[in-house]
């Protein structure tokens, strides 16, 4: 009887390297078999790792937490910093002497700011280690938790992988016995596209972190608008308080300059009432209202500075509540984005880890090819040579005959003669 014809297939092998193949495929199901059989319990120690990694990842969020609260309270401390008056309020509006504000103005106010520069690069040197310190614990967090398998189902994933390599191989054994090793092709062929789709997963990641950069350089743009901006107030609150200085120091001067003079005329018209006294009764009337004059001046006067020193109050205060409203909302927006970016490049990492684990099995895969070829290429040659020995035995064989029998016919034609 004649076998059935194989089935065509665009991936073929010739019967010897079918063969050789098929031999090379059964030793590999045999150690995975073995391998399979030697495997220990999934149940037997899996709750003895579960609990010490438990504990491992329990103590890094205790210690995240305690971080947190650290960062948080330095990040207050920073607030208050930034928004501490360099005088003090009593100091500012209180003091008569237009002579002694000056001194005050201009000896504390440089203490003070040197005294809040220093604590300020003190708050933010710690709020870096705070935030490295974070950093650290949040990595060590993600690598805990995705270097925390499950153990039981890692070992049945391991099973279920080895089965199905073990079926693969199977039915590629299978497909040899026709030359055909399709099943083998298509396996590869998925895992192909399988590591292209990987790539493209990447490059979006890429792109994602290029507009997470972009982001961040906006919004260093937009802090140094607002610093700025911060700026300009503080150097019109300044210039509105060195106003304030000058018009009421001014007043004193004029109100002193003018009560002296009034005392001296005073003075004057007493010395020469009792000269002519007469003569100056008209002028003392006059001098009477003078003086009514220039008190009623000066409470005018007082009343108006009082009214515009109480509107200057309360644009400050209206200023310095708006400076501390903006800050906080900045500060909100800083740690939305900050999340947003830690979030980010945790997937970043998990999509990094899985493309090395990927690059490592293709190249593991492609050493595979790169023997199997070697070894192909040394039973090709080896083939050769053992038929290229045969030919030449056979040649001799033939060669061997053909002088045996012209020794044969030579010795005939003797005889007859």
């Amino acid at each position: 009887m004649k076998s059935a014809p194989a089935p065509t297939s665009g991936h073929r092998l010739s019967p010897i390297e079918a063969t050789r193949a098929s031999a090379i495929i059964e030793e590999t199901i045999e150690k995975l078999s073995f391998l399979g059989s030697i495997t220990p319990d999934i149940l037997q120690h899996r709750e003895e790792l579960s609990q010490v990694v438990g504990d491992e990842i329990s103590r890094i969020i205790q210690d995240q937490r305690r971080l947190e609260a650290k960062y948080e309270s330095l990040i207050s401390q920073r607030s208050v910093l930034k928004v501490s008056p360099a005088v003090p309020p009593h100091i500012l509006f209180n003091n008569p002497c237009s002579r002694c504000f000056l001194d005050c103005l201009y000896l504390v106010r440089p203490n003070q700011g040197l005294a809040n520069k220093s604590k300020f690069k003190e708050n933010q040197r710690e709020i870096q280690e705070v935030s490295r310190a974070l950093r650290e614990s949040t990595r060590s967090l993600c690598r805990n938790l995705k270097d925390n398998p499950n153990f039981g189902g890692n070992l049945l994933k391991i099973q279920y992988e080895r089965q199905a390599l073990v079926d693969l191989l199977d039915e590629t054994k299978r497909e040899l016995k026709m030359c055909t090793y399709d099943s083998l092709v298509t396996y590869v062929t998925e895992g192909k596209n399988a590591a292209d789709k990987a790539a493209d997963l990447i490059e979006t990641e890429k792109e994602a972190v290029e507009e997470v950069r972009r982001l961040t350089t906006e919004l260093a743009r937009e802090k140094m608008e607002h610093t700025r901006d911060v700026a300009e107030q503080k150097a019109a609150i300044a210039l509105l308080k060195e106003q304030l200085l000058q018009v009421k120091s001014k007043t004193q001067i004029d109100i002193r300059y003018a009560r002296n003079e009034a005392k001296a005329k005073t003075a004057s018209t007493s010395r020469l009432y009792q000269q002519l006294i007469a003569e100056q009764r008209d002028k003392i009337s006059v001098l009477a209202t003078q003086c009514d004059t220039e008190t009623r001046v000066h409470d005018e006067t007082v009343t108006f500075l009082r009214g515009k020193h109480e509107r200057l109050t309360h644009e400050f205060t209206h200023w310095t509540d708006k400076y501390e409203s903006d800050v906080a909302a900045k500060q909100k927006e800083l740690a939305r984005l900050t999340d947003e970016r830690a979030a980010n490049l945790i997937k970043l990492e998990g999509l990094q880890k899985r493309w090395e684990t990927e690059k490592r099995r293709l190249k593991e895969l492609d050493l595979l090819k790169r023997d199997e070829e070697k070894k192909q290429l040394i039973a090709i040659r080896k083939i050769q040579i053992a038929y290229r020995t045969h030919k030449a035995l056979l040649d001799e064989k033939k060669n061997a005959a053909d002088t045996g029998k012209k020794k044969k016919g030579g010795k005939k034609g003797g005889k007859k003669k």
